[in-house]
């Protein structure tokens, strides 16, 4: 579809008031407006921009951060991953993992897991406090994954009810983002408006379960990433 026809048809969702979720859970907001515009995964080809939008919704409600992409800092392989767990990881729960890993790190200061990340001009290097490690993304690899990743951006917002233990959503705003900033990208990450979030953990077994470290974001920064802004609906 085309701009123009993504913008009609939003504005055909918005005139249905509340839908019910198509999923229970979180991710229920996703697949009931991906079921609605008719596509069956999270990007939107956009031949009059020569591009591929990627599809975001989000509750208007929901104080939580956007997840913008996943990306593993270097170097490669487990032996990193057994690293940060075994220096940094902790164990709190009655879940058969000896250590897990879930931590937002702040480019101001060390968080609970004594860890934090510092923006230099080629990378953006994870801080041990007490401890020196050699972890780190560089520019490059994330600018690519960046514009690989969202080139464009569509974004809809929906306000949410609950009738008879069901979740109902309104599809009330919809924006066009385009021409990502990867300078303001780096602005963003100093200022803590964008932040890495660990999420791994100790099987059983001794092997490592990373579901993948995500680069997430400020819902009210997200529009300084990016040159352009249309809204939709």
């Amino acid at each position: 579809m085309d701009l123009k026809t993504l913008k009609d048809k939003l504005k055909e969702i918005k005139k249905m008031g509340f839908v019910k979720t198509h999923r229970s859970g979180n991710t229920g907001i996703g697949k009931t407006l991906e079921d609605l515009l008719e596509i069956k995964e999270n990007n939107i080809p956009l031949p009059d921009i020569g591009e591929v939008a990627e599809l975001k919704s989000y509750r208007k409600s929901s104080l939580s951060m956007m997840s913008l992409f996943t990306l593993e800092p270097l170097p490669k392989g487990g032996d990193r991953d057994r690293m940060l767990l075994d220096g940094f990881g902790y164990s709190k729960r009655n879940n058969n993992r000896s250590k897990e890993l879930h931590s937002t790190l702040s480019s101001k200061k060390f968080n609970a897991q004594n860890l934090k990340v510092k923006v230099e001009k080629d990378k953006i290097r994870i801080i041990g406090k007490g401890r020196k490690l050699n972890i780190y993304w560089d520019m490059p690899s994330l600018e690519e994954k960046f514009n690989k990743k969202l080139p464009a951006l569509v974004y809809v917002l929906g306000d949410t009810k609950i009738i008879k233990e069901k979740e109902y959503f309104h599809f009330v705003e919809g924006y066009f983002l385009d021409g990502f900033s990867f300078e303001a990208f780096k602005k963003r990450m100093k200022n803590d408006d964008i932040v890495p979030e660990f999420r791994m953990y100790y099987r059983p077994d001794g092997s490592i379960r990373n579901h993948g470290t995500a680069f997430r974001i400020k819902m009210k920064k997200l529009d300084d990433c990016f040159a352009k802004k249309v809204r939709l609906i």
